[in-house]
């Protein structure tokens, strides 16, 4: 007798079905992760708009509760006043900006040779790398250029307005991906969310114009050559955790040690004080317990996102980390390690000793699980 071959048409319709799926899903998962890589950078942008949408969302309703005027024209005129701010400062404080990081940029083999000297350090101490312009184009990456940058911020501005203006609109598109025993859980999610983005965005904000000013002026009085420009770049740097503020301040010290070694030192003290009130008072005092992420994860986060999104990744750290904590809180921590209820007003229902399937609040069910 010879053999029977099979071929793959010979088997069973259910069999090839399950074959079909498995394929369907590995290129949906393929292309699904090759197209949040390519827009990596791009998703980030979004997701700060987001969080700024956020912001002008509470702002916008505050006012409008308090005032009596229409949300929708506290929103313009949120809007309107954050850019005129911006304009103002752009206008009045952008050309003198332009000329001190000019000239600080052209005197900064001198000023890092006369600090060297100063504090005695070796010749390798303080130099400039000259990689230092390529790592810092590809650290930048979106932002490298003067159109990424206007399209970079026109991206967030959009995302944010339109965000603002019917957060409900998005929500419930989120909510109705679920089962509508479940929408409310999703909901309760997406406000915790919303939470941690807004305090995080109110931390910053309050940390950079604080400590924006308290640079400028301090520097300004010890008669640092350059002050506003240094104040800003220290202030931006502020929003980034960890490492930002050592950094934001290294060129102010660094040119007071230049200038002087009374002026460097106390350069180096309004560092200090600035870090201190930033670290002591402004995070924990505005940021308070909604942005629970430990510094060991933050620096970890910093190498992984830095490394695939740049300066981006690098920002927004926190809040990423703050979101993604707070799903594996209530999605996992919560229901599967300290066996709470998912869903505060769905309890997962469990068996009752003679086989009824009870919900976990109802008394049977309460002795079952030994919650009271």
């Amino acid at each position: 007798m010879t053999p029977e071959h099979h071929t793959p048409l010979d088997t069973p319709e259910a069999f090839r079905q399950r074959a079909r799926y498995v394929v369907a899903l590995v290129v949906v998962a393929v292309v699904g992760l090759f197209v949040l890589w390519t827009t990596r950078q791009v998703l980030l942008l979004v997701f700060l708009g987001a969080a700024i949408g956020v912001l002008f969302f509470h702002t916008s309703r505050w006012l409008a509760e308090h005032t009596g005027v229409p949300r929708g024209a506290t929103l313009a005129a949120v809007v309107l006043t954050v850019l005129g701010v911006l304009g103002a400062a752009a206008v009045f404080g952008g050309p003198r900006l332009a000329d001190e990081a000019t000239a600080l940029a052209e005197r900064a083999p001198e000023l890092l040779e006369l600090a060297r000297n100063r504090l005695g350090l070796p010749e390798s101490a303080l130099t400039l790398p000259e990689a230092l312009g390529t790592v810092g184009g590809q650290l930048l990456g979106w932002f490298s250029t003067a159109a990424g940058v206007v399209s970079g911020v026109l991206v967030v501005l959009i995302v944010a307005v339109y965000t603002a203006a019917a957060p409900s609109q998005y929500t419930a598109a989120v909510t109705r991906l679920f089962d509508h025993e479940h929408q409310a859980f999703v909901r309760d999610v997406l406000a915790e969310m919303g939470s941690t983005l807004l305090a995080w965005l109110r931390g910053v904000g309050i940390a950079v114009a604080l400590l924006g000013t308290m640079a400028a002026v301090g520097l300004s009085l010890i008669g640092v050559p350059g002050a506003l420009a240094l104040a800003a770049f220290a202030a931006a740097l502020t929003v980034i955790p960890t490492f930002g503020p050592f950094i934001g301040w290294a060129p102010a010290v660094v040119v007071g040690f230049a200038e002087g070694t009374t002026m460097g030192l106390w350069t180096l003290g309004l560092a200090i004080t600035a870090q201190q009130i930033e670290g002591s008072v402004i995070t924990p005092k505005v940021q308070g317990s909604m942005v629970r992420v430990g510094p060991a994860f933050i620096v970890a986060g910093q190498i992984v996102l830095g490394s695939l999104a740049g300066f981006l990744g690098i920002l927004l750290v926190v809040p990423v980390l703050g979101v993604g904590l707070i799903l594996i809180q209530r999605l996992y921590i919560g229901p599967f390690v300290k066996g709470e209820p998912a869903d505060p007003e769905n309890p997962p229902r469990v068996s009752s000793p003679d086989g009824e399937v009870v919900r976990a609040d109802h008394p049977a069910g309460s002795a079952l699980t030994g919650r009271r």
